[in-house]
């Protein structure tokens, strides 16, 4: 009898350690690549462009781009239209005269508009692309939290199985006389204590996969799941990857669509003159006449609205200088955040992954030796599912930092396999 109890013992108390240790055989983690250009999951490109079609801030940036097209045609057209004139009297001498005027945009005027709204279009479709990398950031985010949270929640599930697997195997051994009523005890309050784990984690799960509805705007959606390659992190910040940013990019057009406001303003303060051409008859007399009208900047020069157009520029140079500062300082930040999750997850996989299987395998033995009171297996069984819960926040800290580190260098597109950047002739502007 007490043979056959023993094996009821043995057959209980394995299933335990062999849970936490075969946890991590099932998760498979990042993997870092030299090669960027490596063929990411279509479910995941996919999935962002859906996102991009159904997010309002992507439709509105599109129609301000239509908007833009439409002001840049219409400022391609003539500045000023022709007036007709007609005059008729009627007296002792009928006259009649037809005739019309004409301003002429002698300050080129048409063509500094012409410039205007050029680089306004094109800061349109930089803040397109600014915007899509933006909501493809604020999508990945939400993405890897809800994974994270995802296999929080399977090891949680995991640990009160096992508590409760732990539970019978006391319960086993309290039969046989080998523990008393304080491990029983303590077994439950553990497996109390999973549970309530447990629930927080689902109550996480929750909140992750409502946030990653509202920044999507689906619902019932299969979420994919992110691909397993990485990108290796650069050794040193590289600076002139700044330059293509759809943000920066759109400052620099900023730049250069005040300095061609300062030229149409400062037409205003030079004349338009106006010709005019008539014909007629004064009774039997043929009449032909020209006039021209020059305006006298006598009351109002509009100089005041050069300067301030003139300011209005330097404002845009000094906003461009701070943001050039902040995306060096995100772009290095990021560098090093990256560089430091990615090194301490290396030397896990290298190191530590393989220190606690060694580790559970000697507490296996000690246990199955009798050597282990159930108090110090506990422990060191929680240990165990401790230390695998702090990797899997490490892996969740990996995929943040690789997303904030792909967007400040400008290089989140080309791991997706999107475009993300901003046409080339958006980016030239001619400076």
């Amino acid at each position: 009898m007490l043979t056959f109890i023993m094996w009821l013992i043995t057959l209980f108390k394995r299933p335990f350690l062999v849970g936490v240790c075969t946890f991590f055989i099932g998760f498979i983690p990042p993997v870092l690549a030299e090669n960027l250009s490596i063929i990411q999951s279509n479910s995941l490109a996919y999935f962002i462009e859906k996102v991009w079609r159904d997010s309002p801030d992507v439709q509105a940036a599109e129609f301000s781009i239509k908007v833009a097209w439409a002001r840049e045609e219409g400022a391609d057209q003539p500045l000023y239209n022709p007036n007709l004139i007609l005059d008729a009297e009627r007296s002792d001498v009928n006259t009649a005269l037809v005739g019309f005027n004409q301003t002429l945009d002698w300050s080129d005027r048409g063509d500094a508009q012409r410039l205007v709204a050029n680089k306004q279009r094109l800061m349109a479709q930089a803040t397109l692309a600014q915007v899509k990398k933006s909501v493809a950031v604020e999508t990945l985010t939400a993405l890897a939290t809800y994974e994270t949270a995802k296999q929080m929640q399977a090891l949680g599930l995991r640990r009160t199985e096992l508590m409760q697997g732990f539970i019978e195997t006391v319960k086993q051994r309290q039969f046989a006389g080998d523990m008393g009523a304080l491990e029983g005890a303590l077994a439950q309050v553990t497996y109390s204590e999973a549970l309530m784990k447990q629930a927080a984690m689902d109550s996480q799960v929750a909140e992750a996969e409502a946030n990653l509805q509202r920044v999507t705007g689906l619902v019932d959606y299969a979420w994919p799941v992110l691909p397993k390659a990485l990108s290796t992190p650069l050794e040193v910040v590289e600076f002139d990857r700044l330059k293509q940013l759809p943000e920066l990019v759109r400052l620099r057009h900023q730049i250069a669509a005040a300095k061609a406001q300062i030229s149409v303003v400062d037409s205003t303060t030079r004349a338009a003159p106006t010709v005019g051409v008539r014909a007629g008859r004064e009774g039997s007399d043929t009449l032909l006449g020209l006039s021209l009208e020059i305006p006298l900047f006598v009351r109002n020069d509009f100089k005041s609205g050069v300067r301030a157009a003139s300011h209005e520029a330097m404002v845009a140079e000094q906003q461009y200088q701070a943001a050039y500062r902040r995306a060096q300082a995100q772009l290095k930040s990021s560098l090093g955040r990256y560089q430091n999750t990615t090194r301490a997850w290396n030397v896990w996989l290298t190191e530590g992954q393989e220190a606690q299987r060694e580790q559970e395998q000697v507490l296996d033995q000690m246990w199955q030796a009798g050597e282990l009171s159930a108090t110090d297996y506990l422990i060191q069984a929680k240990q165990s599912i401790e230390t695998q819960k702090a990797a899997t926040e490490l892996v969740g800290e990996v995929w943040q930092s690789a997303i904030v580190w792909l967007d400040a260098s400008g290089q989140l597109g080309k791991w997706l396999g999107l475009a993300l950047s901003v046409p080339v002739e958006t980016q030239n502007i001619g400076e």
